[in-house]
């Protein structure tokens, strides 16, 4: 019967799977749907896991499987999972993402890694294999240069053209315009009375009033940047590499944008001992990569 190592990157809206022969070598893949246990509940997270475990039967023996995902230390996931794979005779771990995230990016070896979406964290993988990090505190504590800062910044940008503590800014047109952003009600009931995501989504104004010379934008690319770089740095710094890569994962740096200039800027004057390199392979890979080192 053919072993396998599999690999899982569960997210929110899906989950992705790879396995390999023990060559390394891509023998199947395949996408479900969400992982997330708190959005879809018990009962489905259970049958999700069961229909993984009839497809990954369809494929012979799983020598080991290494999940990858967010709020692994949720002990419900994890019973749930050993009610699941434990009869099913199928080996596995659980991790978080960022590490099949830093796993992927640099094919197993040593290096940095930055996630910046929603929220950032900023982690690396020393030459003995450790996973250090910095950042990745939440939206009260930290996440300097995500989408959550950028989109805060903006409005404090416009509530201080609105208090005459700041210069005019083209985000507070932007906000009446595309928002229906106006007035002090308006706005601290758009920023009190829903979820970090809502100032999230604000982050592609300030890119756009950057790109259109606003002053205001700028100085906010500019900020988080520079603070988010400084968090580059000091994983650096704990990391004990010398030279080292760091690729951009998440929505706001995996593309071109004004942001991910400004971040690229700042890290190469923060730090000489970094340099930008493009993730090798996605957080699935990294994943399966794991578990095959686990079966050897």
């Amino acid at each position: 019967m053919t072993e396998f190592a599999a690999g899982i990157d569960g997210g929110g809206t899906k989950t992705s799977i790879v396995l390999l022969d023990e060559n390394g070598n891509m023998i199947a893949r395949r996408t479900f749907g969400a992982f997330n246990l708190n959005s879809i509940g018990e009962e489905h997270f259970r049958s999700l896991l069961e229909i993984i475990v009839s497809w990954l039967n369809e494929h012979g023996k799983c020598g080991h499987l290494t999940i990858g995902a967010a709020g692994v230390s949720n002990p419900l996931m994890r019973k749930i999972a050993d009610e699941v794979f434990i009869p099913a005779d199928i080996p596995y771990d659980m991790v978080g993402d960022h590490v099949i995230a830093l796993e992927g990016a640099h094919g197993g070896e040593p290096g940095l890694a930055v996630i910046a979406g929603t929220g950032s964290i900023c982690f690396a993988k020393t030459m003995d294999g450790a996973i250090v990090r910095t950042g990745g505190w939440g939206h009260l504590l930290g996440d300097e240069g995500s989408a959550y800062a950028l989109g805060r910044d903006a409005i404090k940008a416009v509530i201080a053209q609105m208090d005459c503590t700041g210069p005019e800014t083209l985000l507070s047109d932007y906000l009446a315009d595309e928002r229906k952003l106006s007035s002090r009600e308006e706005i601290i009931k758009y920023v009190y009375g829903g979820d970090k995501t809502a100032l999230a989504s604000l982050a592609v104004l300030v890119d756009r009033a950057y790109e259109e010379g606003d002053a205001a934008a700028a100085e906010i690319l500019r900020d988080n940047a520079v603070k988010l770089a400084r968090q580059i740095q000091s994983v650096h710094a704990l990391s004990g590499l010398e030279k080292a890569p760091v690729a951009f994962l998440g929505g706001l740096i995996d593309k071109d944008s004004p942001f991910r200039r400004a971040l690229l800027a700042a890290m190469k004057e923060s730090d000489t001992g970094l340099y930008y390199r493009a993730a090798l392979h996605p957080a699935v890979m990294g994943a399966a990569m794991l578990a095959l080192k686990a079966m050897s």
